[in-house]
């Protein structure tokens, strides 16, 4: 197992624990992660009912897919990468609810 994939899995692992369910009332999504690169998985997180889980594999009809470059995870995750500027310089691309990708990070502490 890679650096960054051990890295990885223990974010998505911490994920439901950062969730902060007021900042997400209402939302029922599916969130589809494709990490590619180095310690690439793919990964589902699904937001419904005040509450986060997180499992690997792929989602059957995610409301929102991330695809984006292992290590730019990390990065972003650790808040050396900005989310937005990511974007707009193309290491994130997405798919489905684009509102609901402006919104996500401010549902985690």
């Amino acid at each position: 197992m890679s650096d960054i994939d051990a890295k990885i899995r223990r974010m998505m692992a911490d994920m439901p624990a950062a969730f902060n369910p007021e900042k997400a009332e209402g939302v029922n999504a599916v969130i589809q992660y494709n990490l590619t690169g180095e310690g690439g998985s793919q990964w589902q997180s699904r937001i419904a009912g005040g509450v986060c889980t997180v499992e690997e594999g792929v989602a059957e009809n995610p409301t929102l897919t991330i695809t984006m470059d292992a290590n730019d995870y990390v990065e972003m995750m650790a808040g050396r990468l900005d989310g937005m500027q990511a974007f707009m310089t193309g290491k994130i691309k997405v798919s489905g609810d684009i509102m609901l990708a402006s919104r996500l990070m401010t549902f985690f502490n």
